[in-house]
């Protein structure tokens, strides 16, 4: 009998796994989530795509992104609310120089906003992280 109703219990309890976003809106997980393939697939000057539409007017890509391969994206810490339309995360980017083969570590202190009323649209609120 107790194996029945442990039959019977487990597909509910497995169903009801819980997101790794937790609250996070969904329009926002999925952006972090771009932005994370972006870094990870090497492709760093789409990183400035995620900034606002005014200050990508005013960032210039910078030279040498081709000479940058990611070697590992991880999260830090996950997405937190810091306030109304406000969210952070914090990753850890190791790289290498190709040129030089050099092993180096940016941590990407991210700051997502989003200023419409439906949380739809997100970007990043502070500037991408500089590989050196």
């Amino acid at each position: 009998m107790r194996l029945f109703l442990l039959a019977l219990i487990l597909p509910f309890l497995v169903a009801c796994k819980t997101s790794p976003y937790g609250d996070v809106p969904k329009e926002l997980a999925s952006k972090v989530r771009t932005f994370e393939d972006v870094v990870r697939w090497g492709a760093l000057e789409k990183m400035y795509l995620f900034l606002d539409k005014e200050e990508q007017q005013g960032v210039k890509v910078p030279e040498g992104l081709s000479n940058v391969r990611v070697t590992s994206y991880e999260v830090a810490s996950p997405i937190t609310k810091l306030e109304e339309g406000r969210w952070s995360q914090t990753a850890v980017i190791d790289y290498v120089l190709v040129d030089r083969q050099i092993v180096r570590k940016v941590i990407d202190q991210q700051v997502w906003v989003s200023d419409d009323e439906d949380g739809k649209i997100w970007y990043r609120g502070n500037p991408v992280p500089q590989f050196q």
